[in-house]
């Protein structure tokens, strides 16, 4: 739970227990019985009237607290969901990736259900910055991203893992289908930019291991990406 969620509940926790606190003290006081003999030796004050508008200003505040309750949860939500997105190319960030591969692994331990991981690198991504300046390279990793989204299935966790990496969990994945989904990627981004300078990337697929770790499964994908690169990119290599 994110500290603004704690804040949230602990605000709200303490709100009941004062008014629970209040509540007990007038019926122990029997306040409303007293208020009404007061209002009976005072008839001249018209104090009978402060009855309803007591319980006018109530309700008020009632609904005050639960609109300030409802934007609370809203600015809670927004704000977690901004830590979690990278600035630029609104995926998933480098932190949050770690956290759900770490979730996934806990998972397979548990279940045994294989998972995937492909991570791809735009080649020759600073060579596109100077011939095209770090407008057009911020472009084409905003570009990137949209193609990544809109080719992945709904349970992939997509995200930027360094400046020019990008990162897929698979969950339920066998190698076979995280190839073919890195394929799919490969030739979607595959393209000529401006001034003939080509858009490509090398991909890396591997898949979890019985006997294996989480940083056994993330060295064999790094050795994966790397002998793409040496197999002259734009390709796919299981690892």
């Amino acid at each position: 739970m994110s500290v603004q969620k704690k804040t949230i509940w602990l605000e709200l926790i303490l709100v009941i227990l004062v008014n629970a606190v209040l509540i007990y003290v007038f019926i122990e006081m029997d306040l409303f019985e007293r208020v009404y003999h007061f209002s009976r030796d005072y008839e001249s004050l018209q104090l009978d009237e402060l009855i309803p508008l007591s319980i006018s200003l109530l309700l008020s505040c009632i609904y005050l607290l639960g609109r300030l309750w409802r934007n609370s949860v809203i600015y809670a939500r927004e704000t977690e969901a901004q830590a979690s997105k990278d600035s630029l190319t609104k995926l998933l960030n480098r932190r949050t990736l770690e956290r759900a591969l770490a979730c996934e692994w806990d998972r397979y331990q548990r279940y045994h259900e294989n998972f995937c991981v492909v991570l791809f690198d735009i080649d020759d991504f600073s060579d596109i910055n100077d011939a095209l300046g770090h407008v057009e390279g911020d472009r084409v990793l905003i570009d990137v991203a949209k193609i990544v989204a809109n080719n992945t299935r709904k349970t992939d966790s997509v995200g930027r893992w360094g400046e020019e990496e990008f990162l897929i969990l698979c969950p339920v994945c066998t190698t076979e289908q995280a190839t073919a989904i890195a394929e799919k990627l490969r030739a979607a981004i595959y393209r000529t930019l401006k001034d003939g300078v080509e858009l490509s990337a090398s991909f890396a697929v591997a898949q979890s291991h019985p006997d294996g770790t989480l940083e056994e499964l993330m060295k064999r994908t790094d050795l994966a990406l790397h002998k793409a690169k040496k197999r002259g990119k734009n390709c796919v290599v299981t690892g």
